[in-house]
């Protein structure tokens, strides 16, 4: 963690100070983000706790009411969607689970070792699947969460995703109101409860009579997250990005296809195994 000076340093020391009470009295006691604990007991780690704090410091400017209040409505969100859930025990449509990949690239460069990729082409002539927005975003949210179980938050070098939207034949889709709908309610999802876990955003393939995805993304976003992002008409150039792509169709290194390099096994933390265990008993109970 790096603190530009002391103000900040201050405001992510009160964030720590006061989590418990916080906690407590306006999260309901649910103290799980991510996968992880923030107060001390059983299956807490102090240096992810710490980790995790400090970026929602961070996506505020270090400014400790907006951090506090973000993280506390982060987590009353969890204790609701249970995204958790979406990520370890339930099934999704096969139609979604088809288009979202996840990969693992270790000699990739910092921060783009963990990949989600989005290929909407799968669905060009699939848009049933939209129809329901909370199905698809707990589908959705279920990639991202089993995305964050493959960084290491002790690892500056790979506590944050990348995410690779490949839209290679959906330009029939461009009028499609339901699915203009479905892509706002995950933009405002990811803003506003998984700050600081983006490093880099590609949209590739991107038709010109598409420019509307990438118009709608840049009105729900802030503007560190504009900086992120990369549009290439042409997904062959993705392997500029990532060196670890495949080769074919994305230019990559790699003489593996993307589906032999999607990681379909993602162990959930001790601690999510924990809050499963407690939610059996109670239901038995």
């Amino acid at each position: 963690m790096q603190f530009a000076n002391d103000l900040e340093r201050k405001a992510f020391d009160k964030l720590v100070k006061n989590l418990p009470t916080l906690i407590e009295q306006k999260c309901h006691g649910h103290d799980e983000l991510y996968g992880h604990k923030l107060l001390p007991g059983e299956y807490y780690e102090e240096t992810i706790a710490h980790a995790l704090v400090y970026k929602f410091c961070k996506a505020y400017k270090f400014e400790y009411e907006a951090a506090a209040s973000a993280l506390c409505s982060t987590l009353n969100w969890r204790k609701e969607f249970d995204p958790l859930s979406a990520a370890f025990s339930e099934r999704h449509d096969e139609t979604l689970t088809k288009i979202g990949v996840l990969t693992k690239y270790p000699e990739e460069q910092a921060n783009r070792k963990v990949v989600t990729w989005n290929l909407y082409g799968t669905l060009a002539k699939q848009t049933h699947v939209f129809k329901d927005i909370n199905k698809f975003l707990r589908y959705r949210i279920g990639l991202m969460e089993r995305s964050i179980g493959l960084l290491d938050f002790d690892d500056e070098s790979n506590n944050y995703v990348a995410q690779v939207h490949d839209y290679d034949g959906v330009s029939m889709w461009r009028m499609d109101p339901q699915i203009k709908k479905c892509t706002k309610q995950v933009i405002a999802v990811f803003q506003e409860h998984y700050p600081e876990l983006l490093s880099a955003k590609f949209f590739i393939n991107v038709p010109s009579l598409l420019t509307w995805v990438y118009d709608v993304v840049m009105k729900f976003v802030s503007e560190d997250t504009r900086k992120k992002f990369v549009v290439l008409n042409d997904g062959t150039k993705l392997g500029q990005y990532l060196p670890s792509a495949p080769s074919i169709l994305y230019g990559g290194k790699s003489k593996e296809t993307l589906q032999a390099q999607n990681v379909l096994e993602v162990r959930p933390t001790d601690y999510t195994l924990h809050l499963f265990q407690q939610k059996v008993s109670a239901d038995v109970e």
